[in-house]
């Protein structure tokens, strides 16, 4: 594949004490299928302690790829602090070139070998890009193996009843920094990541749909990221995974029901937006058609327009059920959708 059809193009990389990890991920960026010189590689080193330095400065002669490191004094562990540092090294060596593009992942994750080249390639016609992240170890029949399964389902259902031209299948509900792509000008335009100690990834998202800029869920993009239970974010995956896998009952989780009438009121929504018609869908729901008009008229996208009426976390969440319930109402609604589009 031959990189000069994409912009310049640098990953933003945090790196927290992950020497045991750093060396799979440099293997896995020297795999990629853009070939040599096709990118940088920028390594904020976040109070690193261990052998991080000495790795990255080890291998750095022999990758085909350029690379440049930059430290942090240790402190409080912050994960939006840290991806928003390895972001500006990342766009102090990209100048201002209005082609350029900015992706970042976790040290602690593996890219697939085409991770850059799809990341490139969605970006040429949407904003930003949230890959497919892929949790390494996971462990069939657990909880919280059958809660990523149902949440994949869900979102696929979702899309089935609201789709999207610019997110098409495979999408997925990831919107995690072990996998995000920005159009570097678009990254500049939203401010970059909050400085927050986790989440600041899924805020960044939401934020650009919000802004009116396409954000594509792309199943192609894929990365294979860890599995620990101690990670150094606090309350990130790690966390979650430390109080899910050993539990033995099933989690609960939002009703799937409420949440389908949800998606169709989102889908009605964009319907209205893309046919310049508010007044059914006004009456449908019980909305005001003026309101409605309004925020179409200061909203470029129907993901904005959604997102402004009525977000995912305005959906009735409060009628939560343990997770093998959810998974067969999931199933039933399936059913009678296919049996809709079938009639």
């Amino acid at each position: 594949m031959n990189s000069s059809s994409f912009g310049p193009i640098a990953i933003g990389i945090p790196v927290r004490n992950e020497a045991r990890r750093l060396t799979r991920l440099l293997d896995a960026l020297a795999e990629q299928t853009l070939g040599p010189n096709a990118f940088t590689a920028c390594f904020l080193l976040d109070g690193c302690t261990d052998e991080s330095l000495t790795i990255l400065s080890d291998r750095a002669g022999g990758l085909p790829f350029q690379m440049h490191v930059e430290t942090l004094p240790r402190s409080a562990p912050n994960a939006g602090r840290a991806r928003s540092a390895a972001m500006r090294l990342c766009l102090s060596r990209l100048g201002q070139a209005e082609e350029a593009l900015l992706l970042t992942t976790d040290a602690d994750s593996v890219p697939a070998h085409d991770w850059v080249e799809m990341n490139c390639r969605s970006l040429q016609t949407v904003d930003l890009v949230a890959g497919h992240i892929i949790r390494k170890g996971r462990r069939a029949g657990t909880w919280r193996t059958r809660l990523e399964d149902y949440q994949f389902e869900l979102h696929r259902f979702r899309r089935t009843l609201d789709p999207i031209n610019h997110d098409p299948a495979p999408s997925h509900p990831s919107l995690g920094g072990a996998s995000l792509a920005f159009r570097a000008s678009v990254y500049r335009e939203l401010g970059g990541f909050l400085d927050l100690a986790h989440g600041e990834d899924t805020a960044l998202a939401e934020t650009a749909r919000r802004q009116n800029y396409l954000v594509r869920q792309d199943g192609r993009v894929r990365v294979l990221t860890s599995g620990r239970t101690v990670g150094r974010a606090p309350d990130g995956l790690a966390h979650e995974l430390r109080s899910q896998l050993p539990q033995k009952a099933p989690p609960n989780v939002p009703n799937p029901v409420l949440l389908a009438q949800h998606f169709r009121k989102q889908a009605a929504l964009r319907h209205a937006f893309e046919t310049n018609c508010t007044s059914q869908v006004a009456q449908q729901f019980n909305l005001c058609t003026d309101h409605l008009n309004q925020v179409a008229a200061i909203v470029r996208t129907s993901d904005a327009f959604v997102e402004m009426i009525a977000p995912l976390n305005a959906a009735d969440q409060s009628d939560v059920l343990p997770l093998p319930q959810a998974e067969r109402l999931l199933g039933t609604l399936w059913a009678k959708d296919t049996d809709r589009a079938v009639a």
